[in-house]
Formats: structure tokens, sequence, C-alpha cells
């Protein structure tokens, strides 16, 4: 029998392959699209890189690389903070707004697929499992704040694999 955690993974490397390739007709990856609909959902707020690197857990070098992806192709503005100039304030622009729709619709569409053969209460049964799956891998033992900290740092190095692919 194959071990759990494996075919945890597998799920997971499966479901960011189909979503990229789902999202690469709008021309970004999931990464971007994740930190796209938190941008736009959170839109008129002020919000820089700091905030962003932490919201997602992902080193500051590794959000600086996604952001200028997106300013590259249009779908933020980077803007110096008028109140402390030492900030930028990343904005989403009106061709990431006509994204919206789009992106939710493909990542429904994907979680429609994980979802397939399941009833409602199969689905939220599943949901719980795996909240607690979650929960036992960080009760089991002592997770210390570096420990955290490599954790997401090893996941950034996967996602950026997985992004340059």
């Amino acid at each position: 029998m194959e071990h759990l955690g494996h075919k945890i993974k597998r799920i997971d490397q499966l479901f960011k392959i189909r979503m990229n390739c789902n999202l690469e007709q709008l021309g970004i990856t999931i990464s971007q699209m994740h930190i796209l609909l938190y941008l736009i959902k959170n839109h008129g707020e002020k919000m820089n890189q700091k905030k962003l690197s932490e919201q997602f857990g992902v080193k500051h070098s590794t959000m600086s690389g996604i952001l200028a992806r997106l300013k590259e192709k249009g779908f933020i503005e980077i803007c110096v903070d008028e109140d402390n100039k030492k900030y930028k304030n990343i904005y989403p622009t009106a061709k990431a707004m006509l994204l919206d729709e789009q992106m939710a619709l493909h990542r429904n569409e994907t979680e429609s697929l994980l979802q397939k053969g399941f009833s409602k209460e199969e689905i939220q049964q599943l949901g719980n499992y795996l909240d607690r799956l979650y929960h036992n891998l960080l009760s089991g033992s002592e997770i210390s704040d570096k420990d955290i900290h490599c954790f997401n740092r090893k996941i950034s190095t996967i996602e950026r694999r997985h992004n340059n692919d």
C-alpha cells in the first residue's frame, strides 16, 4: 500500500500541474493567481511586499520574483507609499481585475474535478480528515518558529522549481 504522505504529495503535484495548465491561457501561474486574488480581495488596503511575504509564508526574495513577473505582465502596479517613502504599495491593475472571474472559474473547475464522485457529506468529512492530518503534524512534535521558517523556505523552493518548469 502506498504511504499516505506520498499520496498527498502526488495529489498536490497534480493539482498544481492542472491549475498551471488551465491558467496558462491567462498568462499566469498558480502562485501568481493566489497573489492576484488576494490583492483583488483586499483592493483599497495598503499592501506591500513584506505583508504579502508574511501572508503567503514565503521569503522576501521569492515574493520579489513573483511580483516582478506580475508587474512585467501588467497585472500589478508598484508605487512608493506617500506616507512612508521606504515602502512600496502594490495594487492590482484593471487588467488583473478583468481576470478575477476567470481565475475563480479555473480554481472552481479544478476543485470540482477533485470532488467528482463525492457526496457533500464525504467532501465535508474529507475536509475534516485533512484538517486533522494537518493538526496531527503540528501537534505531533515540538515545532519551533525556526522549523516553520525552514518549512516555508522548502515549500517556496519547490513552488519556484515547479513554476520555472
